[in-house]
């Protein structure tokens, strides 16, 4: 199932509302075409899919006039508004067990994004890899999340919070008003990156926090647990996902069974029952990595091939037209923005 479809809470969009409201934008007008009312959006209980919040999003894009309508949203989508879980990302001890907890709760947010947090030794690193074609809204997700990053460090450690973050390397050629982008960050920040990256020191992120509440973090996190329960709802799925994520290299059948400490037949029979196979998580993930790099990349077809694991770039073209119905040339030429220096 592609991720287009999955469902999103109806609070991943109420932000983006206040925002345009504030701006003069008719919320009438922002979701024409969506077969959505502001009253049903306003539902905690409901949901809609991703391609709804996806078209919304390309609609306010289109209304505002604001030159970085990103940062500007992204005032809307702080640490209170995922509720339970911003208030216990500020309660956390220091913003190093902050960042812990909000990778392990990432479902419970909004982010469109996979993220994953690496640590080695002082360096700490947290990666942000798309989990679906974001299209050309990508630079407005990408830039709102990083932008909350800078939010929560704000609201969590107002004194230091410049000092948190060392550097952003961002997977996107450098925008229009790159330099107003400079000067909400604070932190060096390097466009045109193969993989965005938050890069951090453990000894900044360990400093105490102001708001750190270890009897209402102990509370919390129980509720985070149950509404993740909720939301995962046992999902084979999203465990496989991750864990290929994480580990990029195992993507054997037998080695993700292992991993999740089941048997083969035991993780075919999950996956069955949530309607996919093994290959077509694989598949879909692969799928969702070539068209990332054919739309915002300039590598050369076989570059994007060798990088996805094909040992020939026949062999990739064939997968990807099996997947789209058109070879990767056809889908560069027709999606991509900048030119792209291909020469296959």
């Amino acid at each position: 199932m592609s991720d287009m479809h999955r469902r999103v809470s109806t609070m991943s969009i109420v932000p983006l509302l206040l925002c345009a409201r504030e701006e003069g934008i008719d919320v009438h007008e922002l979701l024409a075409g969506s077969a959505l009312s502001e009253e049903f959006l306003r539902d905690p209980h409901q949901t809609l899919s991703f391609t709804q919040e996806l078209g919304i999003v390309r609609r306010y894009l289109a209304l505002t006039d604001d030159e970085q309508p990103a940062l500007r949203c992204s005032a809307f989508y702080h640490y209170n508004s995922f509720g339970v879980l911003g208030a216990a990302l500020v309660s956390h001890a220091s913003m190093l067990e902050a960042c812990h907890f909000l990778v392990r709760y990432v479902d419970l947010t909004f982010t469109p994004f996979h993220v994953v947090l690496q640590e080695d030794g002082e360096a700490i690193e947290a990666r942000y890899i798309d989990r679906t074609d974001l299209e050309d809204c990508r630079e407005f997700y990408l830039l709102r999340d990083l932008a909350f990053i800078r939010n929560l460090c704000c609201e969590a450690d107002p004194e230091h919070w410049s000092s948190l973050v060392e550097a952003m390397d961002i997977d996107m050629e450098e925008p229009a008003g790159a330099a107003t982008l400079r000067d909400y960050f604070q932190w060096p920040l390097r466009f045109g990156q193969e993989e965005t990256r938050i890069q951090a020191r453990r000894t900044a992120l360990n400093r105490p926090l102001r708001l750190a509440n270890p009897a209402t973090l102990s509370m919390l996190q129980r509720h985070c647990d149950e509404l993740l329960e909720l939301r995962r709802h046992h999902s084979w799925r999203l465990r496989v996902e991750a864990l290929l994520i994480q580990h990029p290299a195992c993507a054997d059948l037998s080695q993700v069974a292992a991993q999740l400490c089941c048997s083969e037949r035991t993780l075919r029979r999950h996956l069955q029952q949530e309607g996919c196979t093994f290959q077509d998580i694989v598949n879909d993930m692969l799928q969702q990595r070539a068209t990332h790099y054919l739309r915002h990349s300039r590598w050369p077809i076989e570059t994007i091939a060798s990088r996805l694991g094909y040992s020939e770039t026949a062999a990739f073209a064939h997968a990807f037209k099996r997947w789209t119905g058109i070879t990767p040339r056809q889908f560069r030429q027709s999606t991509q923005t900048t030119p792209a220096q291909d020469k296959s």
